[in-house]
């Protein structure tokens, strides 16, 4: 019995029609759907071959990724060709196009703009961004030209299939061109084996969000590290924090810009209140990748380190372990979950204002930063008595549009102070120093709460902007970009200063001491070792038995 069951099992003709039949459903893509195939493959992967050719000059990586995009695209075809019904096979049909046109739409504009492809940072920033940030970004940073760009692309694709379909052309693929298709997928999926496409490729930005963790409370990963201070040193009573947002240093009248950008910090500075540092840098481009970096001991460029960010003591974690209570007042919105950075911050605070409330649009219902002097002034005054504080204002400072962040009277720059710049380039640059001259205003006047009182004030931008000073990207002016080196560089040049009250002064004369012979011998540092500067002027030692000293500022 067993050995007619065997005897049938391997008939000749019963293995024949077996790999017939599987022959059929691999040839199926290039037999019965080339079409689809021949669209598919163009959207994933024209960009990816462009950038991989035209900008990083990189053949041998090209090719990989025209293999890479391949595989992705029979897959694609194959899982079609499966479904009989033609119904459900158009509607996944056209699920596939528009997640292939959508991943063509965004790397197209991220080549355009930023000369490298989308990816889990930039994914991250779309995730982070409300309705309001949205719109801003669109009528500042997508180009008209470049619209039309992708629309005529899509345009002429959807025309080819219309007319494929419509005159009936045959484009399918016969058996044996089918035959050496199948086998070019081999070699193929052969490639992708032994290289690292799927880090790098169209699936990318997915396989990589797929790691993307944000706790929505920080508290129950606070360590509380062991913390060794100075004996017989005080603290300061209030330590202030002011995080801004897209300064880029080289635009400060505090450092040398020819327009006068910081008037009101200019005083501070030559009352010898204000302190300047030199070759400051932040640790990358945007916002939710720096806020972590600069209110934690996490380094974000160390590959080394073996746990989350969120599993190291971050600042506000530390200043509440050294007998400081917490504020935080925030001019940036709450936004959706995902833009959780900031909040998850905030969040382990005592007390927390977001003025921006979650779901409000930004553009329909802003506030300038001055309601950041206005909404923490009583808290300020009253403050807890007898106890030392830490206050953080996380400003919306020169977040795009940089039009909407100052009033009317403060529009003191026109497109005529910049006739020797490229006409395109002047209403961008006049409303940026107005946004920054506002920054000034608002900046001076929360030092101004401080100033009677034994305070120690800290400002820094998340970030810098590029500002049209790349000339190998001349048209540039937002965040910087990973591709290109310079255009890097000049994104996290940022300014960084330090005013310390007259009380302060009195009360700390070695600190003030240390400040001025860092200002009169510059050194390079990355404020992600904020924690590090704060520490420093609290007076902690160590943390959990590392020197603080090598990574602060001073």
């Amino acid at each position: 019995m067993h050995f007619v069951v065997l005897q049938f099992i391997i008939t000749p003709s019963m293995g024949k029609n077996i790999f017939k039949k599987t022959l059929d459903i691999l040839l199926r893509p290039f037999r019965e759907h080339f079409l689809f195939f021949v669209i598919f493959g163009l959207l994933i992967s024209c960009c990816h071959t462009y950038y991989e050719l035209c900008i990083l000059n990189e053949r041998h990586t090209a090719i990989a990724t025209v293999a890479h995009c391949l595989v992705i695209t029979y897959v694609a075809t194959w899982l079609v060709g499966l479904i009989s019904n033609k119904t459900a096979r158009r509607i996944l049909q056209a699920v596939f196009i528009v997640l292939a046109a959508t991943n063509f739409t965004l790397n197209y504009y991220c080549i355009s703009q930023f000369y490298y492809l989308f990816d889990a940072d930039i994914a991250q920033l779309v995730l982070a961004t409300n309705p309001g940030e949205a719109k801003e970004f669109a009528s500042t940073m997508i180009p008209f030209g470049t619209i039309l760009s992708v629309v005529a692309v899509l345009l002429v694709l959807a025309l080819f299939c219309w007319l494929a379909k419509r005159r009936k052309w045959n484009l399918n693929l016969g058996h044996k061109v089918s035959l050496l298709a199948l086998v070019a997928m081999c070699l193929c999926i052969a490639v992708n084996v032994h290289w690292n496409a799927w880090k790098t490729g169209p699936l990318a930005p997915v396989i990589q969000l797929s790691d993307y963790d944000l706790p929505t409370d920080l508290k129950p990963y606070f360590s509380h590290p062991q913390l060794t201070l100075e004996e017989n040193q005080n603290r300061p009573v209030n330590v202030v924090l002011i995080i801004g947002e897209s300064f880029a240093r080289n635009h400060s009248s505090l450092y040398g810009y020819d327009k006068m950008t910081n008037p009101k910090l200019g005083e501070l500075k030559d009352s010898a209140s204000l302190f300047c540092f030199d070759s400051i840098n932040s640790p990358m481009f945007s916002t939710a990748l720096s806020i972590k970096d600069m209110l934690s001991t996490f380094n974000l460029t160390d590959t080394t380190q073996d746990k989350k960010w969120y599993e190291f003591p971050s600042l506000i974690e530390i200043m509440k372990d050294c007998g400081y209570d917490s504020y935080w007042f925030g001019n940036q919105s709450c936004a959706n979950t995902h833009n959780g950075t900031a909040r998850t911050f905030a969040k382990t605070c005592d007390r927390q204002w977001f003025l921006q409330k979650e779901g409000v649009d930004i553009i329909e219902a802003h506030h300038y930063d001055d309601i950041l002097v206005d909404s923490s002034l009583q808290y300020v005054k009253q403050g807890n008595q007898g106890k030392h504080n830490f206050f953080i204002y996380h400003m919306m400072g020169s977040h795009i549009d940089y039009s909407l962040r100052y009033p009317k009277e403060y529009a003191k720059f026109t497109t005529d102070d910049y006739s020797s710049e490229p006409e395109n380039h002047r209403s961008i640059l006049s409303t940026y120093d107005n946004s920054i001259l506002f920054n000034d205003f608002v900046v001076r006047k929360i030092i101004d709460m401080f100033k009677d009182t034994e305070s120690v004030v800290v400002y820094l931008p998340d970030h810098g902007q590029v500002m049209y000073r790349n000339p190998n990207m001349p048209d540039h002016f937002g965040h910087g970009v990973k591709s290109d080196p310079l255009n890097y560089a000049l994104g996290i040049e940022i300014p960084f200063f330090v005013y310390a009250s007259p009380l302060f002064q009195q009360h700390f004369p070695q600190t003030i001491e240390r400040i001025k012979n860092r200002q009169a011998n510059p050194k390079d540092w990355n404020s992600g070792d904020l924690p590090f500067f704060i520490m420093d002027l609290i007076g902690v030692k160590q943390i959990n038995g590392e020197d603080v000293r090598p990574r602060s500022a001073l």
